[in-house]
């Protein structure tokens, strides 16, 4: 009995040292294989971008196309003439224009605007009585036609003013400025010019008869037809 129970121990033992290797390369295999380690995540590599070089285009050979300025429409004037002549408005601003209409209003309605700025106003075939403009600018004026019954001119500034067909019928006008003035038929009778100056002015076919022109300068002034105050005619 010993005896087997001896050879079963060396049974044992031999099957067990057959089995060791097999456990130790096992062990072995388990110790040598790898632990997975958790990848690092790595930054991503930006490629530098390069640009492309600009491509150059060849110049055009065709000529630029010629611009045709486009008409601008005249301004129209913004000036309200009023009384004052058109072909005068240039000289004057707005603020004399409204100034030299204002003072036409006032003779109109009061007979009267001594010292007034009356430049070339256009009051053609008007009628006026005992009118009073004494000291007054009527300068380059028309007034052909009208009618100024006994009115007052003394000391007016009447320069190349259009006088050709009025009434000036015993008109005081005495010292007055009437140089280049157009007087063509105009009626002078018994009216007082003493000391005007009618240097250049046109008195051809006018009536002076009765009037006093003393002291008057009428150097170069034509006077063809002319009634003087005396009642002869000039030729």
């Amino acid at each position: 009995m010993k005896k087997i129970t001896r050879l079963s121990i060396a049974l044992l033992m031999f099957a067990a040292t057959l089995q060791y290797p097999k456990v130790g390369l096992q062990q072995r295999a388990i110790a040598q294989t790898p632990t997975p380690q958790p990848e690092t995540p790595q930054p991503p590599i930006i490629q530098p971008q390069i640009p492309e070089p600009p491509r150059l285009q060849p110049p055009t050979t065709q000529p630029p196309t010629p611009q045709t300025p486009t008409p601008q429409p005249k301004a129209e004037d913004p000036k309200n003439l009023g009384y004052v002549s058109p072909e005068f408005a240039e000289k004057f601003s707005q603020q004399q224009i409204d100034q030299i209409n204002a003072n036409v209003e006032t003779l109109l309605l009061t007979q009267s605007c001594v010292r007034c700025d009356l430049r070339a106003i256009k009051l053609v075939n008007i009628r006026l009585k005992n009118a009073i403009v004494t000291g007054a600018d009527l300068s380059d004026a028309n007034l052909s036609g009208s009618t100024f019954e006994i009115s007052d001119f003394v000391n007016t500034n009447m320069a190349r003013t259009d006088l050709s067909g009025a009434q000036l019928i015993g008109a005081r006008i005495s010292n007055t400025n009437l140089r280049k003035a157009n007087l063509t038929g105009t009626n002078l009778d018994g009216a007082d010019l003493r000391f005007c100056d009618l240097r250049d002015a046109n008195l051809s076919n006018a009536n002076l008869r009765n009037a006093n022109i003393d002291g008057a300068s009428i150097d170069r002034a034509s006077m063809a037809g002319t009634t003087m105050p005396d009642g002869s005619k000039k030729q």
